[in-house]
């Protein structure tokens, strides 16, 4: 999973776990999950929401086919999601809840069925095993198995993810999230962050009591409350868990704060080029018809005023397939300026051609609090 697909997976997924959405709100997770399909991650979300008719058309015996087949992986949110299921066409089937039983012994949880999760029920089911099934060998690891990190990212106030300006953090937290595991369990996790190949910080810990609920876990903070901590810069957080696990993840650092306000924009024009970057002779060639076959990434070149003086910005691009209505990107990026810059440019698509779906494509785009500009694009 990379930067981008880590920072909508976990924003969607925070989503999709509140209370009393509306169809639409169902409706419109269910696109942006459809857009992330590649992952594997995302594919119970989707199942699920195939299932119970969430943001689409029901299509239960599918899934329940699909999810069965799947049963000989080695994935207890998998299996635990095909039982929870089963039980919402029959709450009486013993077989399935005694299954269920196991599959939340190993870590499942309602993540993906939430309120119409039958884990409570299963609570109650014998726990038996299978004819000719050696107890011993069916049941779930002991409980000092090790913990497997999914993914990280940071966070400060109100500024998360992967890249920050050092002006406006003080302490930066981990937050590390971390695939299902079994039983209850009193873990430490210590941190050190790197410039380079040496050591930035010193080595801290952290103890957590942890359940097959937990998802993630969030490390004490480095910094001070100076806000001259960090620099411009790529560092390094290095966590290992139990002297068992080791996990690292990358995090840049802009100088300075940001700007809220940005430049002016005078226009924004858009072409096509490599999703390595934008090569030189493609940079002035602007179009709004775009070849899918050959299409890998859609640049947006922001033409400003001059800032007049060194900042870092905030531009926002969020693009919608007309198609079908679905979300195709949402997000902001970091652009440090300098007192001068007239133009600055980033792309948004795939890293191999052809891999966009044809059609129509709505766009809005702004810098800081600056006005929104809009258009279309096709890729035929």
């Amino acid at each position: 999973m990379d930067i981008f697909d880590q920072y909508l997976f976990e924003e969607l997924t925070a989503l999709y776990s509140k209370s009393g959405l509306s169809a639409d709100d169902y409706e419109e997770l269910y696109m942006r999950f459809c857009n992330m399909d590649h992952l594997d991650e995302v594919q119970p979300y989707l199942m699920t929401m195939r299932y119970f008719g969430l943001g689409t058309a029901p299509e239960k015996k599918a899934v329940l086919s699909e999810l069965k087949a799947k049963l000989s992986e080695d994935d207890c949110m998998l299996k635990g999601l095909y039982y929870d299921l089963l039980l919402s066409e029959n709450g009486q089937n013993t077989e399935a809840l005694v299954n269920l039983r196991r599959m939340v012994d190993e870590g499942y949880t309602n993540v993906f069925t939430k309120e119409k999760t039958h884990i409570e029920k299963s609570k109650s089911a014998p726990n038996t095993t299978k004819p000719g099934e050696d107890s011993a060998a069916s049941s779930p690891p002991k409980s000092d198995d090790i913990i497997v990190v999914d993914y990280m990212t940071f966070e400060c106030k109100e500024y998360r993810g992967l890249y920050f300006t050092a002006g406006d953090i003080d302490y930066l937290y981990a937050k590390v999230y971390v695939k299902p595991f079994n039983g209850r369990k009193h873990i430490t996790v210590r941190s050190q962050i790197y410039l380079g190949d040496e050591p930035f910080s010193k080595v801290f810990s952290d103890e957590y009591d942890i359940t097959p609920e937990t998802r993630w876990l969030r490390t004490n903070g480095w910094g001070n409350t100076n806000y001259n901590c960090y620099r411009n810069n790529t560092y390094r957080w290095v966590i290992e868990i139990d002297g068992k696990t080791t996990y690292s993840q990358d995090f840049r650092m802009y100088n300075g704060k940001m700007n809220k306000s940005g430049p002016r924009v005078n226009d924004i024009k858009l072409f096509a080029s490599k999703a390595s970057g934008a090569l030189e002779k493609d940079r002035d060639t602007y179009k709004t018809i775009f070849d899918g076959n050959s299409l890998e990434c859609v640049y947006f070149k922001f033409l400003i005023s001059e800032p007049g003086e060194n900042m870092n910005v905030q531009a926002f691009i969020k693009i919608t397939c007309l198609e079908d209505d679905s979300v195709f990107w949402d997000d902001y990026f970091i652009q440090p300026l300098d007192n001068n810059t007239i133009a600055f440019w980033t792309g948004v698509g795939y890293k191999e051609s052809g891999s966009w779906k044809k059609g129509l494509y709505h766009y809005s785009a702004y810098v800081g609090n600056q006005p929104k500009f809009e258009g279309t694009f096709t890729v035929y």
